[in-house]
């Protein structure tokens, strides 16, 4: 990971994540701006896109003057990626993450207003017409234009008045209709089924373009029950401006660009073709498929509109960045669960945002890294499309892959320190659930727990590590770091 210094101010942060335009004025002035003109939103900017991940902090891109589009509207991607975002990428921005972000802690409720900037224009019914805003074939293989890719879909739980807030990806249908793809299990699937159950369609709002702490939230395992409006909030300490929908009476971002605001029958009732789309394990998993349409009857937008564009890529790629909220809400949920001593979390990478989570932990019981393992395997920010969980002692760098796989290498016993469990939750976009499973909606697989540990029953005597103390490593660093230049260059 980069040794650059995180060298932007919390409060300028803080600024960024709470409102898209200041994000946009904040990036321009610290260089992390490319403003491309004249892209075609068939196929040309999601190449350029994906080229942009070549980097690991890769540049804000706004997409403007897009071809056929009209000028007043435009996309900007990467909006979580950049350096003013993400800072270090590194266990200690976890650590301090982890600590201001637990599920529930000091939620701040939305505040509702009377109007916002995405009431500037409004239409409704017959004047409702989707296809004037950009939406892009992002990769040759996709099978129509998503428009909906880092986006809010918003619902309400009938039965609670709980409101979600989760991001799935849509599909641009026809001027009045979107097919959104919601994997089963997810928190905005069991609301729309409540719905359905009653025999009503489920009233939704989906934005495309929003504050960023929106989309990080939104993105991020959380606790059903617990609005991300509310963690959004205490994020950034202060509520979210929240106005009402015309149709629906849902809460939209009062200061959000664009807002689509309808309802989705069940599947049985109308359905259309959705996909192929390129999805985040670097895969065309889940292919073609009947899917739920959002029936749009209103469109909301502002002046010159910013759509947030951020279609999922190889997670190879440099500029897929682990997820440091995913993993910080993974360490949260160990230790809500009473798991102690744990002292890192990290995605390994290679394996996106889900397959391959590394939790180190000092060991202090019999039975603590199995104890670790199970949790990691089943809470709810690691319960879905997991493939390994891997505990490691906490001499181990998590984030380094090498040290991770010399764990592997000589304290993993394959025949005993290994549980593979069946029957664990994944999705249609895994590319390795069996067609036989796919017939019949069997969206489960099996995962493995390794124990790279030191086995607790023989770990004192288990061969002293060959290397310089970390402290007297230090030490010498120090004392020797004006004379010798690259003791001041550490490479990753």
């Amino acid at each position: 990971m980069s040794a650059k210094k995180d060298d932007i101010d919390p409060a300028l942060r803080k600024a960024a994540m709470a409102d898209l335009r200041d994000y946009l004025r904040i990036v321009t002035e610290r260089g992390e701006l490319e403003e491309v003109h004249g892209a075609d939103p068939m196929l040309e900017m999601g190449a350029l896109y994906e080229l942009s991940l070549e980097k690991l902090y890769p540049p804000v891109l706004h997409f403007r003057n897009l071809k056929g589009i009209d000028p007043n509207f435009s996309v900007l991607t990467n909006v979580r990626f950049a350096r003013t975002m993400v800072g270090n990428l590194d266990l200690e921005a976890v650590r301090n993450l982890k600590n201001t972000n637990r599920w529930a802690s000091d939620p701040i409720p939305p505040e509702e207003v009377n109007t916002g900037p995405i009431m500037d224009h409004v239409d409704e019914g017959d004047a409702v017409n989707l296809l004037k805003f950009p939406a892009a074939q992002w990769k040759e293989g996709d099978g129509g234009r998503y428009i909906g890719t880092e986006c809010l879909v918003i619902n309400r739980d009938p039965d609670t008045g709980y409101v979600n807030l989760g991001t799935y990806r849509n599909m641009v249908v026809d001027g009045k209709t979107l097919a959104v793809f919601i994997e089963p299990g997810k928190h905005g699937d069991l609301i729309r089924k409540k719905y359905w159950a009653r025999g009503e369609p489920c009233p939704m709002v989906i934005c495309v373009g929003q504050a960023p702490i929106l989309g990080m939230v939104a993105g991020t395992a959380s606790r059903f029950g617990v609005s991300e409006y509310d963690m959004a909030g205490a994020r950034i300490g202060r509520a979210i401006k929240v106005v009402r929908g015309k149709l629906t009476d849902l809460p939209i971002p009062a200061d959000a660009e664009v807002a689509f605001e309808g309802f989705m029958p069940p599947v049985e009732v109308e359905s259309t073709t959705e996909g192929p789309f390129g999805e985040w394990p670097g895969y065309y998993a889940s292919d073609v498929r009947r899917e739920t349409v959002l029936k749009v009857g209103a469109t909301y937008h502002r002046d010159k509109p910013i759509l947030i564009g951020q279609p999922p890529a190889k997670p190879t790629l440099p500029g897929r960045q682990p997820s440091l909220t995913a993993m910080a809400a993974l360490w949260n949920a160990l230790e809500a669960a009473g798991v102690p001593g744990v002292k890192g979390v990290w995605k390994m990478a290679g394996g996106g945002v889900s397959f391959i989570n590394v939790v180190a932990i000092e060991q202090m019981h019999a039975g603590h890294a199995k104890m670790a393992g199970m949790v990691a395997a089943g809470c709810a920010p690691g319960a879905y499309m997991t493939r390994i969980v891997i505990i490691v002692d906490d001499d181990i760098d998590v984030t380094n892959p090498a040290e991770v796989m010399w764990a592997l290498a000589t304290r993993w016993d394959p025949k005993t320190q290994t549980d593979i469990i069946d029957g664990c939750w994944t999705g249609y976009i895994d590319p390795y659930l069996p067609p036989d499973k796919r017939e019949k909606d069997d969206l489960t697989t099996p995962r493995v727990i390794i124990y790279a540990v030191r086995p607790w029953h023989w770990k004192d005597q288990f061969p002293k590590v060959n290397a310089v103390s970390r402290d007297y490593a230090d030490e010498v660093r120090k004392k020797w770091a004006s004379k010798l230049p690259f003791l001041n260059m550490p490479e990753r």
